[in-house]
């Protein structure tokens, strides 16, 4: 930061409780294999975002030009006070630690676009080895540079890669079926083996097979509550919507806390300093260090994801989880990890006797009323602690957190789930759950 632009800058946040100046650049890399055919992709932008915020209100502007931030600057300074002027005065929670330094998240070792290639051309080609009529395989390795100055004397950046993978199937049986995996890490290709995704492209094949030759359940049957057992794909996305009900700045009503929720011993925390999180972060958009915290544990909410203006209204020190440069910050996840128990998948499956398990997903929603809403990609009938056929399952609803006290096996294996929540990287740590009690159609 030139000297005549830091004075600018010192001069013009006296008028405001806040100013921020982040630049943002990323460089990525993707690289498509579709049934033979390649796409190669290449994006590298640079973004210079201003923020201020006054008693409350937020102005945020962002360009690519560098010669315009100095009058942003200006525009986002008279904005804030503007707003502010129309609208009650709010304060938000001070920092008493600005974040300083350089953090690294993931390893960037640079592979060529050629060596991309050759991966996304074996894990297709496996999928169509094992059975599937089509495939495709998108490989996208992403470098974020972030770098964070505000007045109140935070100047820090955050260097974080990124790599997401996903394979897709399409097999045709009764039906054209489609299936698929996305894996999504911290870090770089060399941090997973070949072995691995081989083995995933393997389980993505069967799942399509059993999508496309799935019978439409009986309709006596369909509507009715069943005892479900959840992949961690399908467990991941209840608690993901779980999450979102913890978010302080979405809650209509403030619950006295500690607050029991469920009568299992359900254990939830958000922790974004996993090293290899998909949804990891140092520090979180308004300049507040990232930290693992304990949202529910044994059953009691004990802690909600708070912006720095909701740690004020609730007298609480902020949890380091508002998102958003572009918008205005809000309360979000970051790395979801239930707690998980010491059941096994195919132990869940086996104390089954009548039911039916699910894996891969499709959608989920929440609406309004806690009303939980699930579409998996395949689905089977449990008889006997046995997976008998593939059934076609079009949807799946449970209530939340009703239904948290149905919960009647955690699995003791946590696979990461992958995902972007308005344009944010965030992930689950779930394990396989069996749930009585939940309507299947």
């Amino acid at each position: 930061m030139s000297t005549w632009f830091k004075e600018k800058f010192l001069e013009r946040a006296k008028e405001v409780d806040y100013l921020d100046f982040i630049v943002y650049s990323i460089n990525e890399v993707e690289v498509a294999y579709r049934n033979n055919s390649f796409e190669e992709n290449i994006a590298k932008n640079t973004v210079y975002a201003i923020r201020a915020f006054n008693k409350g209100a937020w102005s945020i502007r962002s360009t690519y030009n560098p010669k315009a931030v100095s009058k942003y600057i200006d525009l986002v300074v008279s904005d804030a006070k503007k707003l502010s002027a129309k609208m009650k005065p709010m304060e938000w929670h001070g920092l008493k630690r600005p974040v300083v330094g350089r953090f690294r998240i993931g390893k960037d070792e640079v592979h060529s676009t050629d060596k991309i290639r050759e991966i996304a051309e074996v894990l297709g080609d496996r999928l169509k080895d094992r059975g599937c009529s089509e495939s495709e395989v998108i490989i996208t390795r992403s470098r974020v540079l972030k770098e964070y100055v505000s007045n109140e004397g935070a100047n820090a950046i955050e260097d974080k890669s990124t790599v997401e993978i996903a394979m897709f199937g399409v097999a045709y049986g009764y039906r054209k079926g489609i299936a698929g995996e996305i894996i999504g890490f911290s870090g770089s290709l060399n941090d997973i083996s070949e072995k691995v995704l081989l083995s995933i492209a393997d389980k993505v094949s069967e799942r399509t097979k059993s999508v496309a030759y799935a019978k439409h359940m009986h309709p006596l049957r369909r509507g009715l509550k069943w005892n479900v057992v959840f992949d961690h794909t399908t467990s991941g996305a209840i608690f993901h919507e779980l999450t979102h009900l913890l978010e302080a700045d979405t809650i209509r009503m403030k619950p006295k806390i500690p607050l029991r929720i469920t009568t299992t011993d359900l254990t939830i925390i958000d922790d974004p300093t996993i090293p290899w999180g998909y949804g990891s972060y140092a520090f979180d958009d308004e300049g507040v260090y990232g930290r693992r915290k304990t949202l529910i544990e044994n059953g009691e909410l004990v802690s909600l994801m708070h912006t720095r203006l909701t740690s004020k209204m609730w007298n609480v020190e902020p949890t380091g989880n508002a998102r958003g440069i572009f918008h205005k910050p809000k309360a979000l996840m970051s790395n979801i990890v239930v707690k998980p128990s010491d059941w096994s998948l195919q132990e869940l499956i086996e104390e089954t006797r009548e039911g039916i398990y699910v894996e891969g997903l499709v959608k989920a929603d929440i609406s309004s009323e806690g009303v939980l809403t699930l579409v998996p990609e395949a689905g089977w009938i449990i008889e006997k602690g046995e997976l008998r056929e593939p059934v076609v399952v079009n949807y799946i609803k449970l209530q939340v957190p009703k239904h948290l006290n149905f919960i009647e096996g955690l699995g003791k294996e946590l696979k990461q789930r992958p995902s972007v929540e308005k344009g944010h990287k965030v992930s689950e740590f779930a394990p396989p759950i069996k749930i009585r009690s939940v309507v299947v159609g």
